[in-house]
């Protein structure tokens, strides 16, 4: 199940955000279904609201992605062209959104959750980490904010 995660909280950009369980996209991923929808809602609401930064090809990519919770080969597309257009030299491309281990990056690169978190929150600064609060958030996913941000 997707949670919040407080790696650092004195990292200045991003001191908490929303982590998977278990790996999201292509084979071997576990893709449970709140991990899914997470990656999934996080893509859609990039390609709804793209900045300057955001490089088409991802763009045109998580265009194609719904809010389903099951992986999908567009998901799987997006998810490849994200690591492609902001990985670092050696970070490998794999088609896959792993849980982030001890704190938003690794080495020299980010975790793409942590890539997607931070698209998100720079998206909605002023309600994160209140993703429930944003247009379309699916049930599940406002259900895992409330139990775990406002703890309801």
């Amino acid at each position: 199940m997707a949670h919040l995660f407080i790696p650092n909280p004195y990292e200045e950009q991003l001191p908490v955000f929303f982590n998977v369980d278990a790996p999201v996209g292509a084979y071997p991923a576990a893709n449970n279904r709140e991990d899914v929808l997470l990656v999934q809602f996080a893509m859609t609401v990039i390609a709804n609201n793209p900045v300057h930064t955001t490089h088409p090809d991802f763009l045109a990519a998580a265009k194609q992605v719904k809010t389903t919770g099951f992986i999908d080969q567009p998901t799987i597309n997006a998810i490849r062209q994200m690591q492609l257009k902001n990985s670092m030299p050696g970070a490998i491309a794999d088609g896959r959104v792993s849980p982030a281990k001890g704190g938003a990056s690794y080495g020299e690169s980010t975790y793409s959750i942590a890539i997607l978190m931070n698209s998100l929150q720079n998206r909605n600064v002023d309600i994160w980490p209140r993703i429930d609060k944003i247009p379309g958030c699916p049930a599940e996913l406002a259900a895992m904010v409330k139990r775990t941000v406002a703890g309801i």
